[in-house]
């Protein structure tokens, strides 16, 4: 209870940090909403450069609003991935709970056996407890009945039996006689009171039987009722989480959708300013920014020049590693929205690899690099290898489209199609383009 507690605290937190943030992004929407101007026809190279001017000024504090918005939303991310975390480990108590629950059925299993095995007992014992009082009966009508014809026949006086023999040779005679009758009668004593004992006992042994299944019985509904009262709990664990992230991702989802659209507006001015570049070059030949960019080689945005995209002048790395032909994306099967995550994710080509960062342009790790591009798209996934490769769905290697995460043995990657990926690698390499097959990967999660 009090864990559940402390994370409605965490939450209601969290929940006015997203409230203010959406604030701003809500005023932001009223830039959004107002049409870019047309640019009139320059007449002069004077011209040109104000409106140029005008324009890069327009980037810059749209650039500086989409920092401090993707910062919030990284906040929002880290925040998302701890509450899974959490959730994770409530998980683990969950299924450790399973394992306790499927174990109680077990035994209840067993005990229901013994129970239906004693009532079976019981039942024989019972039939074994009629037949032992008929041999009873039947035992002691005998002996009546032969005490009662000795008796009744005029020889129920052994002494005038033995007296009234004619000769020694019948006096044994009558004797062994008088021995015989004795002896049957003591054996047919003997087996009564034998069989009264075992009368007895089986009694006895019955008694015992009912109790203990009494017991037994009452023991099954008490851990029936414990079942009831565990399952009960964990639905109530896992429905409280699972609303504690829907809303969560839902903030999340909203500075996302911001994000995009500051992007946007990033991209019409973009386009402006090449419009005027070309003209005040008069060429056809441009060179345009792909994204936003960085400064001071700490990270930067790529560059474009026809279908090749290379790292950036402030990126850390360059070289071969660090280009791409776009062609290897858009020739590539796949989904239409896929193939924008790529194109998206190969900005930032030549930026640096930092554990644990959250910043595609002053660095990420491996896993970082595909949540915060696929947070871009309102796609949120839990930074962490592990949790990565439980995501999503599992596809084949024939099936893999661009945009799908390759997932290696503590590493994961993103498959931009044709056999290429791009991925933060380490901190001697940074973000680069390598061979899906550079070592061996486990599996393929489909995130779209």
């Amino acid at each position: 209870m009090m864990k559940k507690k402390h994370i409605n605290r965490k939450m209601n937190i969290r929940k006015r940090t997203v409230g203010a943030a959406v604030s701003v992004l809500s005023a932001l929407a009223l830039t959004f909403a107002t049409p870019m101007s047309v640019l009139a026809e320059p007449t002069d190279d004077a011209t040109i450069e104000q409106q140029k001017k005008e324009q890069e000024q327009k980037e810059k504090a749209i650039k500086e609003e989409i920092a401090q918005n993707q910062q919030q939303l990284d906040n929002i991310n880290s925040q998302v991935g701890s509450l899974q975390n959490q959730q994770n480990a409530v998980n683990g108590q969950i299924s450790a709970l399973n394992e306790q629950i499927a174990g109680l059925m077990g035994n209840i299993n067993i005990l229901e056996g013994d129970i239906a095995t004693t009532k079976a007992a019981i039942e024989d014992a019972r039939v074994e407890l009629e037949a032992a009082i008929e041999r009873e009966n039947e035992q002691y009508d005998a002996t009546k009945t032969r005490i009662k014809c000795m008796y009744e026949q005029g020889d129920t006086n052994y002494v005038t039996l033995l007296i009234l023999s004619s000769s020694l040779s019948e006096f044994l005679s009558n004797a062994e006689y008088i021995e015989k009758v004795y002896q049957y009668d003591q054996n047919l004593l003997n087996e009564y009171q034998e069989t009264k004992k075992q009368v007895q006992a089986l009694k006895e042994e019955l008694e015992e039987q009912e109790q203990e299944l009494e017991e037994e019985e009452q023991d099954l509904l008490s851990q029936k009722a414990e079942l009831d009262g565990k399952v009960s709990n964990l639905r109530a664990i896992s429905a409280d989480y699972e609303s504690q992230i829907a809303a969560a991702k839902q903030q999340a989802n909203a500075y996302a959708e911001k994000i995009r659209q500051q992007n946007a507006q990033v991209k019409q001015i973009e386009a402006k300013k090449a419009e005027l570049n070309a003209q005040s070059k008069k060429t056809t030949t441009a060179q345009t920014p792909a994204s936003s960019g960085g400064s001071g080689g700490t990270g930067g945005t790529a560059i474009m020049t026809g279908t090749i995209v290379s790292a950036g002048p402030n990126a850390k790395f360059h070289g071969p590693q660090y280009q791409i032909d776009i062609g290897v994306i858009t020739s590539a099967p796949g989904s239409e929205r896929g193939k924008e995550v790529c194109m998206y994710a190969i900005q930032f080509l030549g930026n640096p690899y930092v554990h644990a960062g959250r910043s595609l342009i002053t660095g990420t790790d491996c896993s970082g690099f595909t949540s915060l591009v696929y947070a871009h798209f309102g796609v949120n996934i839990s930074p962490g290898s592990t949790y990565q490769s439980t995501q999503g769905r599992s596809v084949s290697y024939s099936e893999a489209q661009p945009g799908d995460v390759i997932v290696y043995p503590g590493h994961v990657a993103l498959y931009l199609g044709n056999g290429k990926v791009i991925h933060a690698s380490s901190s001697a390499t940074g973000i680069k383009i390598s061979n899906v097959n550079y070592r061996n990967f486990t599996d393929i999660r489909r995130m779209l």
